[in-house]
């Protein structure tokens, strides 16, 4: 059965799984940068509560670049070394590779050399992605959020491209939704795809019912397809209980 998450502060965990949530997703930029003592208490929080920390976004912080003239590999090693071994700690199991900041092609940059950043980025995650047990998978995210990979289809081609067994692809509703991608994106990903966001397209809200988005038809895709991955509210709101739990009912009455 397809598993339900949201992307939220750690602190939130007891909450989310009160609720029904089946796991949390965490800032992994965030994760990094706590001191030991605030990871410390984020293990022994995560530790007592019922659900874990199975997912991380926000894989690299906006100063680590992994496209232009000033990506450096070592810098992107040392981060990926802590990074990855905290998330391990915790449990997490998804990495998302989104990171819009660290990925856009700086102007006047040569696009064909971006995209073999890219794949040459990934290779190298995924040492650390084998050793801590993680999949990382490609996140498309819409065009004025990043200038390149824009597309599930995109990230299914340069996943199937450079076939590393730790990296796979992502798909984010909301995205999908402002670049006009179909739903049969989602079918053409078949096994690559490990992981999805889901949320209102309109100002990117959490699910509530009756708030015109498609979840119905995303969901039946996903289940006609065989997912049984984790799906993710990654989304603003106004009340976070309240605009949480009535996510969750909208969408778990549809993973069944």
């Amino acid at each position: 059965m397809i598993r339900l998450g949201i992307c939220t502060d750690v602190t939130n965990i007891n909450e989310i799984a009160e609720i029904g949530f089946d796991y949390l997703e965490f800032n992994l930029a965030k994760l990094y940068a706590m001191t030991e003592e605030e990871f410390a208490s984020v293990c022994a929080l995560v530790d007592a509560a019922p659900i874990k920390v199975e997912a991380c976004n926000c894989m690299l912080p906006g100063d680590i670049k992994v496209v232009g003239e000033n990506v450096n590999a070592q810098a992107i090693h040392d981060y990926l070394d802590k990074a990855f071994a905290r998330a391990r700690r915790l449990g997490v199991k998804v990495v998302v590779f989104g990171s819009g900041n660290s990925r856009r092609v700086p102007d006047g940059f040569d696009t064909a050399v971006a995209w073999r950043q890219i794949g040459n980025y990934l290779r190298l995650v995924e040492r650390h992605a084998m050793e801590n047990d993680i999949t990382v998978v490609i996140e498309p995210l819409r065009a004025g959020e990043c200038n390149i990979m824009n597309f599930v289809s995109e990230a299914t081609l340069m996943a199937s491209l450079i076939q590393m067994p730790h990296i796979a692809v992502l798909a984010d509703t909301y995205h999908m939704a402002l670049g006009s991608e179909p739903l049969s994106a989602l079918t053409m990903a078949g096994g690559l795809l490990k992981h999805v966001h889901i949320a209102n397209a309109i100002g990117r809200k959490f699910p509530k019912e009756g708030d015109g988005e498609r979840y119905a038809d995303i969901f039946e895709t996903l289940k006609e397809m065989g997912y049984e991955g984790r799906v993710s509210v990654e989304a603003g709101c106004d009340d976070f209980s309240r605009d949480a739990r009535e996510a969750f009912k909208v969408l778990s009455a549809l993973r069944a």
